[in-house]
């Protein structure tokens, strides 16, 4: 019986390292995530700053990259 459990937890320990070995070279061939494709940017019509495009605020056919630029802008002419 004794000799039965050292086989089993041995075999068990093996599992166990080739288990880790195994997700460690599948980590590995992965690679590092590619990064996230640039953010179009636009030009604050009003001072000149780069924005996003998801984060410009456009009005009349210009972006501004606030809206008190796009106020101001608008209030200028």
């Amino acid at each position: 019986m004794g000799q039965f459990l050292r086989i089993a937890i041995v075999l068990f320990g093996l599992w166990l390292i080739l288990r880790f070995i195994r997700q460690t070279l599948t980590k590995r061939r992965s690679g590092p995530a590619a990064p996230p494709p640039p953010a179009d940017m636009l030009r604050c019509d009003y001072c000149g700053m780069f924005v996003p495009r998801s984060e410009a605020i456009t009005a009349s056919g210009k972006a501004y990259c606030n809206g008190t630029h796009a106020d101001a802008d608008r209030a200028r002419k």
